[in-house]
């Protein structure tokens, strides 16, 4: 019997190669798998020309030139070309199977030679020796048996001698007592957030009705501390930004963890006495000596901070970048103005939350295209991307009306990830770069973050131990 055909040489061919090929080539062969379509290089698309990539079924597909162009940095993003997103025409689809692994026949026993196309017959002699080796595995396993369950075992869910032990404290809306629901969802998230990770030995624990011990090896100690944020996500238009002053002290702490946000106020405005009046009555940032007589704000407490009204936040240079960095968790609210600062510590003015963490439909950590470092894509649901879409283009005719760039804030409890300028009106996903991002940990830990919606409460670590 003659061997059979040798398989196509296309899998010979280098990525540069495969993307070389014309369209038609690329998509009529099935031996230029997905595969092979998926590694091509950067670029390979080009806008004014046909295209052949393939989606996550699998499937092939062969388009027209692209019809619409993505630009920004925060754009749609279609499966093949993160760096050149387009939307063109599918013209055709095939389904194409990797192809199969060429294996040569066994040579017919008994001829003293092998032929060439052939494999050297198989041995009766080997394939004795290998159930002989086979029984005397089994017997082994048979007499050791309980070695053998013992070294198999898998994790039993408890944590181990020497895991790092972090005690948490909850802290509810407004500073109150966590409700009992609150609490059981903040376990949920937690550990979802720490499995995502995948941190070694990960347990959340509630003891008593506001403490939570949470556990994990001590390699990954701080990954679990970055996952401990509320993830609250909210974009907003950006109205203004000013550069604060350089020196930047953090507010006092507060004395009692809950304070309501009226007796905060009360608080600084005693403080403060008339200074809080003429920051009330700035129209702009001040500066100059405006700015010089605005003194006694650095002696705020941090819930006192949170509590100035927003255009005193943002008019007055003394209240710095690092006090707005400590305010509690809970002091951006969705449904009034905010104010925040970005890691370069520009301080920015938003208006009102727009799209929110509930208009998440998933989160994925992504290398950039061409070392770009990492990236949040961020899918939104069918309502959520309404809104995204809608939020776009409101920074679009701000913009155009303004003559100043369109921008959206990326917010993240009280911190702005990101601040991209808009080019166009996007239709579909959003991406988050910048920040923590410059890392996969980082990237991995805001995914993991946003991913199961905002904690309830805010969490305080109070003590790490080790277990013993």
């Amino acid at each position: 019997m003659p061997p059979r055909s040798p398989p196509s040489w296309f899998e010979g061919l280098t990525c540069a190669e495969v993307a070389s090929l014309p369209p038609a080539v690329q998509f009529n062969v099935p031996a230029v798998t997905c595969g092979m379509l998926d590694q091509r290089p950067p670029d390979t698309i080009e806008d004014g020309a046909q295209a052949v990539a393939c989606d996550d079924s699998r499937l092939k597909y062969l388009t027209d030139v692209a019809k619409v162009a993505g630009t920004g940095v925060v754009y749609a993003r279609p499966r093949f070309d993160a760096a050149d997103a387009h939307l063109s025409y599918a013209e055709a689809m095939s389904t194409p199977e990797p192809a199969p692994e060429y294996l040569p026949p066994p040579a017919p026993p008994g001829l003293g030679y092998v032929p060439q196309g052939y494999l050297p017959p198989r041995r009766r002699g080997r394939l004795l020796w290998l159930w002989v080796t086979l029984s005397v595995v089994a017997l082994v396993a048979v007499a050791g048996g309980v070695t053998a369950v013992l070294l198999a075992r898998r994790w039993d869910g408890k944590p181990a001698v020497g895991d790092a032990a972090m005690t948490v404290r909850m802290i509810g809306s407004g500073g109150a007592k966590p409700a009992p629901e609150a609490v059981e969802r903040t376990k949920q998230i937690l550990l979802e957030r720490l499995r995502q990770l995948d941190l070694q030995r990960p347990t959340v624990t509630a003891i008593g009705a506001e403490t939570l011990l949470v556990t994990v090896a001590q390699k990954d100690v701080e990954r679990a501390r970055s996952v401990l944020a509320p993830g609250n996500l909210t974009f907003r238009l950006v109205q203004s930004m000013t550069q604060p002053q350089a020196v930047e002290p953090g507010c006092k702490a507060d004395a009692q963890e809950r304070v309501d946000r009226a007796t905060a106020l009360a608080s600084a405005k005693a403080k403060l006495g008339s200074k809080y009046d003429a920051a009330v009555a700035l129209q702009a940032p001040a500066d100059g000596d405006a700015a010089a007589a605005l003194s006694g704000f650095e002696a705020l407490t941090c819930a006192e901070v949170a509590a100035l009204p927003q255009a005193v936040q943002f008019n007055v240079p003394g209240v710095t970048c690092g006090m707005l960095d400590q305010r509690p968790a809970g002091a951006l609210e969705d449904g009034a103005q905010a104010v925040a600062c970005d890691d370069s510590r520009l301080k920015y003015l938003t208006d009102v939350a727009k799209v929110a963490g509930t208009d998440l439909a998933s989160a994925k950590p992504e290398l950039g295209q061409q070392g770009g470092g990492w990236t949040v894509t961020l899918g939104f649901t069918s309502a959520g991307q309404d809104r995204w879409t809608a939020l776009t283009r409101e920074a679009m005719d701000k913009g155009q009306a303004s003559g100043e760039a369109a921008q959206i804030a990326v917010v993240i409890d009280n911190h702005v990830v990101t601040a991209p300028i808009i080019m166009a009106v996007i239709p579909g996903d959003a991406q988050i770069s910048g920040g923590d991002l410059s890392t996969r940990d980082g990237a991995n830990a805001l995914a993991a973050t946003l991913s199961h919606g905002v904690l309830p409460v805010r969490l305080v670590i109070d003590a790490l131990e080790t277990v013993r």
